[in-house]
């Protein structure tokens, strides 16, 4: 998007670490679930989980493209890092004996915001670039190694930085108002799968796929998210026939 020696990707790769441990210290604080040794601990399994978790499904998706695999050379998939994540936050949970609850809790909030700050800096280098598209709010590129210059492109990265921003306001506000639950996680799940599978339609990556690896994923996501909210509910119609009862 602009002329700069500053290597805008991987500066806003970095924020959106920072922003991780920033958000995830504050929920901690709130849920007092981890002593501070736990808290560092389980940081380490997750940042380590999102590095490899994001470059190894980069790899999976583009394996034609890379040929052999070159750690430092790959990009970063959303998804695999979200994906690497919770298997390592299930390792930690599982060596030191914290519940799945906790640990999702604890750590899923701050996702898609991480997510919304990283599309930032997709967008500055034109990586995940939309269709072509001449409307209100189109981009174009002038000095991009990566989209087509001189293109005017849908602005996808921008709206998903906007659409994941308000998702990670809602659950943070369900936090601090002591609402957090199973109920508003899966919500959470159903909104970031349904909004990453509908905007995939926008990249140019798309065009000529029927469904993606993204889209077949998100769908997982919103699974999950349903049976996290039915599962909530049942839990609180168990307690309101207890109460009854009582």
């Amino acid at each position: 998007m602009i002329k700069t020696k500053i290597p805008l990707y991987s500066t806003m790769i970095l924020i959106s670490l920072l922003a991780n441990v920033i958000i995830v210290l504050l929920v901690y604080k709130k849920g007092n679930k981890f002593s501070k040794d736990e808290i560092i601990g389980a940081l380490v399994y997750e940042n380590i989980g999102i590095i490899f978790g994001a470059k190894l499904l980069t790899y999976i998706q583009n394996y034609k493209t890379y040929g052999n695999f070159n750690f430092l050379s790959l990009g970063l998939s959303s998804y695999g890092a979200l994906i690497g994540a919770i298997l390592c936050l299930i390792i930690f949970g599982m060596q030191f004996k914290k519940t799945i609850k906790d640990m999702l809790f604890t750590f899923m909030p701050s996702i898609p915001l991480m997510y919304a700050i990283g599309k930032i800096g997709c967008f500055f280098v034109g990586c995940c670039y939309g269709i072509e598209y001449n409307g209100i709010g189109n981009i174009s590129y002038k000095y991009s190694e990566v989209a087509p210059n001189h293109v005017h492109l849908f602005p996808v990265q921008i709206i998903e930085t906007i659409i994941f921003t308000i998702i990670f306001i809602f659950m943070i506000n369900k936090i601090f108002k002591y609402k957090f639950n199973w109920k508003t996680l899966g919500i959470s799940f159903i909104l970031c799968g349904v909004a990453k599978f509908i905007l995939d339609y926008f990249r140019n990556s798309h065009i000529n796929t029927f469904l993606s690896l993204n889209q077949i994923i998100s769908i997982v996501f919103i699974v999950i998210g349903i049976v996290m909210y039915i599962k909530n509910n049942k839990r609180f119609s168990k307690k309101e026939n207890k109460n009854e009862m009582w």
